[in-house]
């Protein structure tokens, strides 16, 4: 089977399901799992402030937390997040001298995991984080498995983009819903008689009094009891029944 036999990209139906959802970047280790020139991969978040963190890949605890604790900060990968160069694909053979073997780094943690060369896949979110996506392989050489891979290593990255995308807008609206109820008495209430004249059912009124109160979907659901995706079509309803497009038009609507 060669790196980019077209079972790979089956695998991608599924990490576009998975967008937005917790099980996002496990989905994204599925991908990279599928790959059988690859022996091992780890997927990074580095918030531009604070210690990276491990969002999926082969386990390794102690190196792993090795790595996130100090090792990071001597990273070459590292130095090329922080100087935002626009790259998106990099080898370490790359960004390092030929005497890499006698760098701190290698002395006091890469030599540890055993990989003798790597590619990064760096997708730059904003300015506050970046996701990496490190992979090695032991039998092809890294330059040609990345000639290989590029056009599925696309397909993840924009999958990555949307996943972060939708997440930043989901917390957006929470923290608008949070902010304004904060700014009124809570409970916030919608009266009956206001919601009869746009003819809401008995279920989407119950949704609008949760909404009203901050409440997200999922919590939403669980409070009545049916799944998420049932609650989406009620606000989908609400919404038009309202002749609104947001859920800040909806507290505007029934703040006073």
């Amino acid at each position: 089977m060669t790196v980019m036999d077209n079972s790979l990209f089956q695998t991608l139906p599924e990490l576009i399901g998975a967008i937005g959802e917790p099980s996002f970047y496990s989905q994204v280790g599925v991908c990279f799992s599928k790959i059988s020139t690859v022996s091992n991969f780890k997927v990074f978040s580095y918030p531009k402030a604070d210690k990276p963190a491990l969002l999926a890949g082969f386990q390794e605890p102690e190196l792993d937390q090795l790595y996130c604790d100090f090792a990071y900060q001597l990273d070459p990968f590292y130095d090329v997040i922080n100087q935002h160069q626009n790259k998106a694909l990099v080898t370490l053979d790359s960004i390092t001298r030929h005497d890499f073997e006698s760098s701190t780094y290698y002395d006091r943690f890469y030599h540890k995991i055993g990989w003798k060369n790597e590619a990064n896949l760096i997708v730059s979110l904003n300015d506050e984080r970046t996701i990496c996506l490190a992979y090695t392989a032991d039998n092809t050489p890294i330059h040609q498995l990345n000639s290989e891979l590029r056009p599925y290593l696309e397909s993840i990255k924009s999958a990555i983009q949307k996943h972060e995308a939708l997440l930043s807008t989901i917390l957006t609206v929470e923290n608008d819903a949070h902010i304004l109820a904060n700014n009124h008495t809570l409970p916030l209430e919608a009266p009956d008689q206001v919601m009869d004249q746009f003819g809401l059912t008995k279920r989407e009124k119950e949704v609008v009094q949760y909404i009203l109160q901050g409440l997200a979907s999922a919590h939403i659901a669980e409070m009545c009891f049916v799944s998420e995706g049932t609650i989406k079509n009620h606000r989908k309803n609400i919404y038009r029944k309202l002749n609104i497009r947001s859920q800040r038009d909806l507290f505007r609507k029934f703040l006073n």
